[in-house]
């Protein structure tokens, strides 16, 4: 994990960067630049051989390479840089998706019932479809987190009254080009109908639709795919192929679980689209 940036110039010389752009990667191939503000960032550099600055970052990127680009430099002299990163070991379970497998959460009580949510995780793909979570309960409640055409999408239905029209489905898309292969942070809040949706710190606030504020599960919420359920299939949806990581289902870690072998991963038969 990163934190931390410092630079000096050529020792004894009129060789300095003055601007650069930091760039990191997980895997030595795919590079994605430091973003702050919302911009690519461009930091200030020096302005002779022997000072040094040193930047915070405003946000810490876990990396396992770094690529300096520089932008500008003293025009007295060439490029020269003297460069420290600072940071500490970061140390995460991964947890590998095929496309043929989900991992279940299964319920002690075969139910749940809940007023409050707060799921987090992270995921890296090179596929533009995939379901990432689901869940489903026998009123007519469901939760989906899904790629589509590299969009992140979340569905959520409180419940169907079967008295009136009030249809409670809501859907709320977010992000764009998440096939990168670069890791993203999706962080789920609810509390009752209202909802907070972040990728990536980008937050989306929005209300769900219909008149209930519990969500009602059967059985289990199972990451990576969608499980045979018995429902009639209006369209298929592929299963999530990549990475996932500190996946947190309130309050439980289910990466954890998985890494100590209490969760079993599952074969997934078929899947099924809510209407």
């Amino acid at each position: 994990m990163i934190s931390a940036i410092a630079t000096q110039g050529r020792y004894s010389s009129s060789d300095w960067v003055t601007q650069y752009r930091m760039l990191y990667s997980d895997t030595g191939r795919n590079w994605k630049p430091y973003h702050q503000d919302g911009n690519i960032w461009a930091f200030p550099g020096n302005i002779n051989s022997d000072s040094v600055v040193r930047h915070d970052l405003q946000h810490p990127v876990i990396a396992r390479y770094v690529r300096i680009v520089p932008l500008d430099w003293n025009g007295e002299g060439r490029i020269g840089l003297r460069i420290e990163v600072y940071g500490c070991s970061y140390w995460a379970d991964v947890i590998n998706f095929d496309g043929h497998v989900v991992l279940p959460y299964r319920f002690r009580n075969k139910k749940m019932k809940t007023l409050k949510d707060v799921i987090t995780l992270k995921f890296k793909t090179s596929e533009s479809e995939g379901v990432i979570l689901h869940g489903e309960g026998q009123q007519g409640d469901y939760i989906t987190l899904e790629l589509k055409k590299a969009k992140l999408v979340f569905s959520l239905n409180l419940g169907i009254n079967q008295l009136g029209p009030i249809y409670g489905h809501t859907s709320v898309m977010t992000g764009s080009l998440l096939d990168d292969h670069h890791w993203h942070s999706v962080v789920i809040e609810r509390q009752g109908r209202s909802i907070n949706l972040t990728l990536d710190r980008g937050v989306q606030h929005f209300r769900t639709n219909g008149e209930f504020d519990y969500l009602d599960l059967d059985y289990e919420i199972t990451f990576g795919g969608i499980p045979f359920s018995g429902k009639p299939s209006s369209s298929s949806r592929k299963n999530f192929k990549g990475c996932m990581e500190s996946i947190n289902y309130n309050g439980i870690n289910i990466t954890d679980l998985a890494r100590r072998k209490k969760l079993e991963p599952s074969n997934v038969v078929r899947s099924f689209t809510p209407k």
